[in-house]
């Protein structure tokens, strides 16, 4: 019942939103990029993890997608 390319692609849709999803300190998060009010800021790596996000939830629709073709094949 197990398709490679399913497994594949759920395991990396898994890693992809946990690294878009880590927090770290504002000394490492890279340099500011703007400035939203004294307290808030978006940084370099602030955009990287929306990146991760969204390819993370692209793989996470693609194994579905190869899933659903397969569980269709006879």
């Amino acid at each position: 019942m197990l398709h490679w390319r399913v497994m594949l692609l759920a395991a990396l849709a898994v890693l992809l939103l946990v690294g878009g999803v880590v927090i770290l300190p504002d000394s490492y998060e890279g340099r500011v990029l703007y400035v939203l009010d004294e307290q808030h800021t978006i940084r370099a790596l602030d955009v990287l993890g929306v990146a991760l996000l969204v390819a993370g939830c692209g793989a996470a629709w693609g194994a579905g997608i190869v899933w659903q073709r397969w569980m269709r094949e006879p």
